[in-house]
This record gives structure tokens, sequence and C-alpha cells, in this order.
């Protein structure tokens, strides 16, 4: 689990994966709504990381420099992409889930539906609109 407080340590951080692998980088994380802790992360992988795919966070940690998450390389490489508006509906955070083979019943993420809550962008939105005062509450309706 990645912490609130280390979400934006991890923002461009290497993502490894079960076996070690480097996979990408993170471009993006979405918090839990429950408690601001990493929900999913955006991994830009590929050649020139043009591909951007979605990771369930839930048992990512993170060692200073790289994160390390516990699915295959195949598997992140062939996960769902982002939607539009880099939010993330909880339609599309159900598919993530399955495709990892989690229950799709999970905790929401705190920047669904808010496109001035995205992490990677805390602090240039309006005022309470970064993470930094709204991770971990409840998305605008």
């Amino acid at each position: 689990m990645i912490a609130k407080s280390k979400i934006h340590r991890v923002e461009n951080a290497t993502v490894r994966d079960s076996d070690g692998a480097s996979v990408g980088k993170v471009t993006q994380v979405f918090p839990s709504d429950e408690d601001g802790t990493a929900a999913f992360l955006v991994v830009a992988t590929g050649l020139l990381s043009g591909h951007e795919t979605l990771v369930p966070a839930h048992d990512a940690t993170f060692d200073g420099m790289d994160v390390h998450v516990g699915f295959t390389k195949d598997d992140i490489k062939d996960a769902p992409t982002l939607g539009t508006g880099r939010t993330l509906s909880p339609a599309e955070a159900d598919d993530v889930r399955e495709h990892y083979g989690l229950p799709t019943s999970g905790p929401a993420t705190g920047d669904m539906g808010d496109a001035d809550e995205n992490l990677d962008q805390a602090g240039t939105g309006p005022a309470g609109a970064d993470d930094t005062e709204g991770a971990g509450t409840t998305p605008p309706a």
C-alpha cells in the first residue's frame, strides 16, 4: 500500500512487475476515496511511453525509487487504459479490477469526475481542488 503522504513521491517512479522487471513509469495516481492511499496507478509503458495502462495499487509498495506491483508485465501491458479527461469512472475501475482478477466491488477513487483532482497536477487547479486538500473525499456528483 502506498500511503497518501507518499503519493507525490511515486510520480515518475519506475514500476516493477511481480518478477522485478521494469514495466514503465507512473504518470498519475488515483487515491482511494476511503483513506487517500493510492488506489490505481497510471503506468506509461512501451518504447516511448506512449501507451498508458491502469494498475491497481492495493498491494503496491514503494522503496524510495521504484514501485513494486504484484502483477506481470504482460498483465500490465494488456490492461485497460485511462478514459477521457484523465478521470476514472466507477465502471472503468471495475473493468481494471476484473482484468487483474480482483473483485469488482472495491473502494472508489478520489479523482473520479474531477479533472482538477488529478494528482499529477497538484497545486495547479483552483483552490481546494488538488490532492492535498481533496484526496480521500467523496468525488463530485
